[in-house]
């Protein structure tokens, strides 16, 4: 290089896109020259040497996958590229360090006494200062920024550099070139069209903006050379065939190339057809086509109206059923206030008390929420007050329809004991026994009905007279004398005397005419199994006793067991038990647990299994609960059912996979609660496995004399 090319002493460094005012005013000293043996700024010996002032490119290393290049003049030092590359991260350019081969940069180093490649770039590691290179004069406790590319692009919307080397068959003069070339970022902010935003997974969808240069009306007049490049993939393509084709042409004038007739085809002439008869064979064709479109359209409207027809019967089939769940409950409402207000059996009583006791319950709660202390207590003792004279009026009625049924039950007990025996006998047909004992019975409940007839004087004598002649035979009842001369009285008292009260006689001895009536002259010799009671101490019959499902044994009568229960509602356990056997028939399972369990057996699987609620929706109405079966195709059971409201009866028969519809968590809960229920009715679990395998659970429910045929063949 001859000293008329050497660059001025002082020299402004120059770098691209850099504002005038914010380049640095060093003055810029060539270094020495390059020693590929070491990178460290040494002084030399030599006489100072003049480099040619150019721009190089110089690429800078974050990290692995991060690399940022810039142009400089080749006299800058790192001082001002750390000046330079700071204000673009802007971070403090005495926490940047540059590397280059392991070794750290010193400031004062020119970049053309550094390491450069074959296409004259030279190549730095740009890290950030740690903790232990800190200055001793700044905080050790502030936090170290870091090296972001984000605000390098983003913010300064800075441009990169490239090298390109052109080879020299390429230029004018043959000799090697390298080009530096800017470029230009021309991406822009698309703007926001529109979209729409997925309510389920919340991820937004936005309309795609494919211009992806710079607006055109932007587009201002730059005196540089550019072109609009894009990435370009070089795929190789044979363009020659993998085998030869033979073709018919001369090789030398002698020998002709063979082609092959493998391939070859012969055209043959058809019969002839005139103009006419081929758009009359197009014709034929249209209308096949025509056809054919309008059957698979007939084939289409029919469908729909099938499907639609379909659609109306199911609508109107959920409107009546609707109509029917709404008429029953308005029944049972109707009914239930009815039962309230006339009850007349021991469940219309329980009923009752229930209503009392839940009325108490929610007295209670109100108390609590609203009062404290002494003012509680008073209410609490009003409540108590309120409910005995509650349940004394429930008990006075009671005693009342007792009463007043009294006649009923009489009547309901004498014409059973006058029913003639029947049973089934040859071929399915009805037997009817009509015994001694049966007349008697229906001869001497007619003349008790005339005896309680309010009659005349004339025929009330009559009709003792003839009482009196029958008494006559009826010599071996124990308490035929008493009644005897009960009848002689009222007959002189009628006869004798002008005016008489003759009621108490009157109702003695239709308590005595009613024992002579269930008097038997020969006691059954057939013994009838009994047991004592361990609660009133009495011997009972086995049918006076409780019989449940979960006993082991027989130990309390009906009447005591009873009194340990609280007042329920035992109605609805009825009805829900009579719902079960009812789909159980329909399903055609005469072998269900639904025939053997109780009412009492059903409140208990509600109320201590099921907790006494829905297992879906916890509906706490026990007159819309039901006990569907949980699988379908297994038998009804206690550990084989799920507590359910009537609708979602109906939409559970529905489900053919049930772990496909009902959550895992759910599932496991209503096993726990079939494990509970096996626990409890663990006798009933023993029973019916003995008869399933001995084959003996088909004769329960079938009568005697079928039986006994049965067993007789």
């Amino acid at each position: 290089m001859s000293l008329q090319e050497c660059p001025p002493s002082h020299v402004c460094n120059v770098q691209l896109n850099v504002d005038p005012s914010e380049r640095p005013k060093v003055e810029a000293g060539c270094g020495p020259a390059y020693d590929g043996r070491s990178t460290e700024s040494e002084p030399h010996d030599t006489e100072e040497c003049c480099v040619e002032l150019e721009n190089v490119t110089v690429k800078f290393h974050i990290s692995e996958s991060q690399i940022v290049a810039q142009v400089y003049p080749n006299c800058m030092t790192m001082s001002e590229v750390k000046q330079d590359m700071a204000r673009k991260f802007e971070v403090s350019p005495e926490s940047l360090v540059l590397k280059q081969s392991g070794r750290i940069l010193c400031d004062s180093l020119a970049i053309n006494s550094t390491k450069f490649d074959s296409f004259g770039i030279h190549e730095f590691n740009l890290e950030m200062r740690g903790e232990g290179d800190t200055k001793a004069g700044e905080d050790s406790a502030i936090s170290i920024p870091k090296l972001d590319l984000n605000v390098y692009y983003d913010k300064h919307r800075l441009p990169d550099f490239i090298t390109v080397h052109i080879p020299g068959e390429d230029t004018e003069d043959g000799q090697a070139r390298h080009v530096l070339v800017e470029i230009e970022n021309a991406a822009i902010v698309k703007p926001f069209l529109c979209g729409y935003r997925d309510k389920v997974s919340g991820k937004e969808y936005l309309d795609a903006f494919t211009q992806t240069g710079p607006y055109f009306d932007k587009l201002k007049y730059r005196r540089y050379r550019s072109r609009d490049t894009q990435t370009w993939e070089h795929k190789e393509k044979t363009l020659n065939t993998a085998h030869e084709q033979s073709v018919q042409c001369f090789l030398d004038g002698v020998n002709v190339l063979y082609v092959s007739a493998a391939t070859d085809f012969t055209i043959v002439p058809g019969k002839y057809q005139s103009f006419a008869q081929k758009e009359r064979a197009e014709r034929k064709l249209q209308k096949i086509l025509l056809i054919q479109r309008n059957w698979r359209r007939w084939i289409l409207w029919k469908y729909i109206h099938l499907r639609a027809q379909e659609y109306r019967r199911l609508v109107s089939n959920r409107e009546d059923e609707q109509k029917r769940y709404e008429q029953c409950v308005e029944q049972r409402v109707e009914r239930h206030q009815a039962i309230k207000q006339f009850p007349r059996t021991k469940d219309d009583f329980d009923l009752l008390y229930a209503e009392v006791g839940r009325w108490k319950r929610a007295e209670l709660k109100r108390i609590v929420s609203q009062y404290d202390g002494p003012a509680r207590i008073a209410e609490v003792n009003i409540l108590l007050d309120k409910e005995i004279q509650m349940l004394n009026g429930v008990d006075r009625q009671r005693r009342l329809v007792y009463l007043a049924m009294e006649d009923f039950r009489k009547d309901q007990l004498l014409k059973q004991m006058g029913k003639p025996i029947e049973w089934i006998g040859y071929k399915d047909c009805k037997i009817h026994l009509d015994l001694l004992s049966t007349q008697r019975v229906r001869f001497l409940t007619e003349v008790y009905k005339d005896l309680r007839k309010p009659l005349k004087k004339d025929e009330r004598l009559q009709l003792l007279r003839r009482v009196m002649e029958l008494l006559m035979e009826e010599t071996c009842f124990p308490k035929f004398p008493e009644l005897f001369d009960l009848f002689d009285r009222e007959k002189n008292l009628l006869l004798y005397a002008k005016s008489s009260d003759v009621e108490i006689l009157r109702k003695r001895q239709n308590i005595l005419f009613f024992e002579l009536i269930k008097f038997q002259k020969r006691e059954r010799t057939k013994k009838v199994p009994s047991r004592m009671c361990i609660v009133c101490k009495k011997v009972k019959s086995y049918s006076d006793f409780a019989i449940r499902t979960r006993q082991s044994h027989v130990d309390t009568c009906k009447s005591c067991y009873y009194l340990k229960l609280t007042a329920t509602e035992n109605t609805v356990y009825q009805a829900i038990l009579r719902c079960i056997q009812r789909d159980e028939r329909k399903r055609k399972c005469a072998t269900s647990f639904a025939f053997v369990l109780q009412p009492d057996d059903v409140r208990h699987i509600i109320d201590k299994i099921w907790h006494g609620h829905s297992a879906v929706s916890k509906s706490e109405n026990l007159s819309e609960l039901r006990l569907p079966r949980w699988i379908k195709s297994d038998d009804w059971a206690p550990w084989n059912c799920i507590c359910l409201t009537e609708r979602e009866t109906r939409d559970h028969y529905k489900i053919d996979d049930i772990e496909k519809i009902y959550d895992p968590k759910f599932i496991l809960h209503i096993s726990n609660c079939h494990m509970l229920a096996r626990s409890l009715f663990h006798t009933l679990a023993a029973v019916a496995t003995e008869f399933q395998e001995t084959g003996q659970w088909w004769r329960v429910g079938m009568n005697k004399q079928r039986s006994s045929n049965l067993d007789e063949e």
